[in-house]
């Protein structure tokens, strides 16, 4: 599994439960998983821990919507998948619920304030004397068009 935006991604702890029932196969399970990544704003190493219980049901792709252009989706149908009926890969099942949790930013802290766009300096570490706003960029003629228009 591609774990992007982290660098890795290692499963430490899971649990699961799996009970067959007319062909369906309920799933409840919870896991903990540790990732390692860089922060998007300052380039840190961050290292995030991810986990959360789950519920799911796989129900035979035989009794799926087949040829259906069209459905509309309730909230209860996005807890179901569908397995081809020779069998269930439970790590599939693990990592899917462990992509489910990656954020698609990653951050060191909510407070971080990233590197300065003018001389690449952490201002989480040091302020810099650099001035807002640096030099020109092509599309800064775009933000004027609307005031002259009017």
């Amino acid at each position: 599994m591609d774990p992007a935006p982290l660098r890795e991604l290692r499963l430490v702890d899971a649990d699961l439960l799996l009970t067959v029932e007319g062909g369906d196969v309920w799933i409840e399970g919870s896991f903990e998983a540790r990732g390692e990544g860089f922060c998007d704003r300052c380039s840190d190493p961050v290292t995030l821990r991810l986990g959360k219980a789950f519920r799911t049901i796989l129900t035979p792709k035989s009794r799926g919507p087949e040829g259906a252009v069209s459905i509309e989706l309730h909230e209860e149908d996005l807890d179901v998948g569908y397995y081809d009926g020779t069998g269930v890969e439970t790590n599939d099942i693990l990592w899917e619920q462990a992509a489910l949790e990656i954020p698609l930013r990653v951050v060191c802290s909510e407070s971080c304030r990233g590197l300065c766009p003018v001389c690449g300096k952490s201002r989480n570490r040091e302020a810099c004397s650099c001035v807002a706003g640096g030099p020109p960029g092509p599309f800064d003629i775009l933000k004027n068009l609307k005031g002259e228009k009017e």
